[in-house]
């Protein structure tokens, strides 16, 4: 069953497919054609293929004038000019096409969520992807305002950790998010959700990530939640971070928690501003980022679980006589592959530990008796 308000235009440009975004078994649906069609489900692992006699438009230029029917319903433009589209549905769907001239063959994907808003118990209880101790760490480090990272790959349930994460947010606190697609799910009531606009006419100015950070400072937020980084919105990101804002969270894709680090470092190197060295930015990735999550996607098994946490040390960062960047942080979480089971290779530093206490925060027993130095 669809959810949210489909308007004609829309069911009607996306009639052989309805079927598929109606089921609530299908999470991903990637049309590469007017003809090909294939899928990602919660029941198999991998991508599928459906039927091409069912699941298809009736040729090339019928699936373009489909694409572009969805661009006009929901307020965007894709044409030779601008042959790239991102957006979301009416169900809170994410939709991407790509057209001619930046590809041969026409795309959408289309990428569904869960329909009741994530939590910590249905991760727990449902999907495997903690446990009531890396669970506990997790909802603790949001209360005691910790500024987190949540990393990972594409598919990996970035976004779902992240929403759970915002559920423990305190119902006093002024949220604001800010997304490109809005996909976020935050329950609290004082929340304000920003999201990028591309320009529909010619002269038209976009508003951008780094616009919708900047202007988030302007409304007064507890915390600041960034759907995506992945531009030179890291830089106003960490500025927001490590002036006042704390307790912030964002996302970002990484191959592990170290590696987000230096991809936000890399990220951040591209705004434009000047005296921006390697240097500049690490200290302040270094100074503005307390925790990193790093969320995995463990494919055998279909499972996404929280690989790793890594509390930042103070000071992150050292700086070689080459010149080479090396970020300094404790491993708190990993995942044993090999024992099926969460441990705990290192206890929080001191800091962390008093923030702790002072709040009154449980913390697992088992990472505050973990060694002071991760043992090989």
């Amino acid at each position: 069953m669809l959810r949210g308000s489909w308007g004609s235009g829309l069911l009607t440009a996306l009639e052989p497919i309805v079927e598929l975004l109606g089921d609530d078994r299908i999470t991903e649906i990637e049309a590469n054609g007017f003809d090909e069609v294939w899928c990602k489900s919660t029941t198999w692992s991998g991508h599928r293929r459906v039927k091409r006699s069912k699941y298809r438009w009736r040729d090339r230029e019928d699936f373009l004038i489909a694409c572009i029917r969805v661009s006009e319903v929901i307020g965007r433009q894709i044409n030779e000019r601008r042959p790239l589209l991102n957006a979301r549905l009416p169900g809170g769907e994410r939709v991407n096409i790509v057209i001619p001239p930046a590809c041969a063959r026409i795309s959408m994907t289309i990428r569904k969520f869960p329909p009741d808003a994530m939590t910590f118990d249905i991760l727990e209880r449902e999907k495997g992807s903690v446990d009531s101790g890396v669970r506990q760490m997790c909802e603790s480090l949001v209360l005691a305002r910790k500024s987190i990272v949540v990393a990972g790959g594409t598919g990996s349930g970035k976004t779902s950790l992240l929403n759970a994460l915002s559920r423990v947010i305190p119902e006093h606190e002024r949220i604001v998010t800010i997304e490109d697609a809005r996909e976020l799910r935050i329950q609290q009531e004082n929340c304000v959700a920003l999201e990028t606009v591309e320009p529909y006419e010619d002269g038209a100015l976009p508003v951008t990530i780094g616009d919708l950070v900047r202007n988030a400072l302007r409304q007064t937020p507890d915390r600041i939640v960034v759907g995506e980084v992945r531009g030179e919105e890291a830089l106003y990101l960490l500025r927001a971070l490590s002036t006042g804002h704390g307790g912030g969270f964002g996302t970002i894709h990484s191959n592990d928690g170290e590696d987000a680090l230096h991809q936000l470092q890399l990220l951040a190197q591209m705004a434009p501003v000047a005296g921006l060295t390697a240097h500049v930015v690490a200290a302040m990735v270094a100074r503005a980022v307390d925790v990193v999550i790093y969320q995995g996607y463990f494919d055998t098994e279909n499972v996404r679980r929280v690989a790793e946490i890594l509390e930042v040390d103070r000071p992150g960062v050292r700086f070689a006589e080459s010149g080479a960047i090396e970020y300094r942080f404790r491993r708190l979480v990993d995942w044993d592959q090999a024992a099926c089971r969460w441990r705990y290779p290192r206890r929080p530093s001191p800091r962390l530990e008093a923030a702790l206490a002072r709040r009154g925060l449980p913390w697992p027993v088992d990472s505050l008796s973990a060694p002071e130095e991760e043992r090989p």
